[in-house]
């Protein structure tokens, strides 16, 4: 079974009810999901306990949050040991055109450093959900099939 690291941080709830929503896809999928505000994750070392990592974050200023960016840049102390596992990246912002794409690029960006695989998406969201204020069933879905897509790509990884 495939474990996910669904980790977020979120200060008005909206990016909270999208991590909900792609641990939900996530075990829809038959994965073992693990759905964890960026704060109230531990060591760091963790994260090789893991098979994926789905990472989300509000944008602020065109990229992700502060406290991930933190997570992010701890995880050095796992660099090149995540080599080949799998991720996955969703946003939220306040307005249309809020950075949305350029948070999920910041975020993939430094997964893909780890070396970790991630599905793209030919429907809406190519790069991930994109949630614009609080999110709608629309993006709901996106992110459940980020926990779906990402699952299935692990199982088969493993």
């Amino acid at each position: 079974m495939a474990k996910i690291l669904v980790i977020y941080y979120s200060k008005t709830g909206n990016t909270k009810k999208m991590a909900k929503a792609v641990g939900e896809g996530v075990k829809e999928r038959g994965g073992e999901p693990d759905v964890v505000h960026v704060e109230d994750f531990g060591d760091i070392e963790k994260l090789l306990d893991y098979d994926g990592y789905i990472m989300g974050s509000p944008t602020y200023f065109g990229i992700l949050a502060a406290p991930l960016k933190d997570f992010i840049d701890r995880s050095i102390k796992v660099y090149k040991k995540l080599d080949g596992r799998v991720g996955g990246a969703f946003a939220s912002s306040g307005i249309q055109g809020g950075g949305n794409e350029t948070t999920i690029h910041s975020i993939t960006q430094a997964l893909k450093v780890h070396g970790l695989i991630m599905p793209g998406f030919s429907g809406a969201g190519h790069y991930g959900p994109a949630a614009v204020g609080e999110p709608d069933e629309k993006i709901i879905s996106e992110s459940r099939q980020l926990g779906k897509s990402v699952t299935a790509l692990a199982q088969k990884i493993s």
